[in-house]
This record gives structure tokens, sequence and C-alpha cells, in this order.
């Protein structure tokens, strides 16, 4: 699977929300943003709007401008994970097994 993938990008933009949701945090802009997950801010602001679409996440407002590129988001501190997206995380378990494995494999792996 591609490195920047819709699943792959969904998939941990929803886990850290789910992780946000079950440890009764709000959700940090440094843990949350296109740079922390390796991807352009173009395909950030489109896997949220998508998830949004699909009814996974809510509180994410888009403020669309032209250029596109001048787009923002409103603060993650308003955004959460809907009972549709936990729902997700959970019928995707492959993808959960392999995030699995990824991080326990770069836990003890000396990577810089």
């Amino acid at each position: 699977m591609k490195n920047n993938s819709y699943a792959r990008v969904a998939y941990k933009i929803l886990q850290y929300l789910n992780a946000c949701y079950e440890h009764g945090e709000f959700p940090n802009p440094d843990n949350i943003n296109a740079t922390r997950l390796g991807i352009t801010f173009q395909q950030f602001y489109q896997t949220l709007k998508m998830l949004t679409e699909d009814g996974n996440i809510k509180g994410v407002i888009f403020n669309d401008t032209i250029p596109p590129d001048q787009s923002t988001l409103n603060h993650p501190r308003d955004w959460r994970i809907t009972s549709k997206g936990i729902e997700y995380l959970e019928e995707n378990s492959l993808m959960k097994k392999a995030y699995k494995v990824v991080k326990e494999a770069r836990d003890w792996l000396p990577l810089h």
C-alpha cells in the first residue's frame, strides 16, 4: 500500500481522533496535520472533507478559497470522531493489524 494512500491517511486520522475520544482529550494541531502525516496540505484537506462527507468525523469547517492552496480549516479542537468513524476503524481490522506491526517495528528499529 502506498504510504500516502487514502486508506492509510484516513485510518491514521480516525485512529488519532478515536484516541482523543477515549482519553477525553482535544485534538492537538501539532499531532494532526499534513506534515505529521507526511502528505500535502491539499491531500490532508481532501481526506478530511471525504471523512466528513462520509459521516466518519464531525466538527471540521472547510474555508474553501481560490486558489485552493490558500484554503483553511478550523482548529482541530472542534474535530471529533463519530460512531460511524469508530465502526470504520473496527471494520478495517486488517489495516489495524498492519498499523500495529509497523508501529511495533518502528519502536524497535533504529530509525532516525
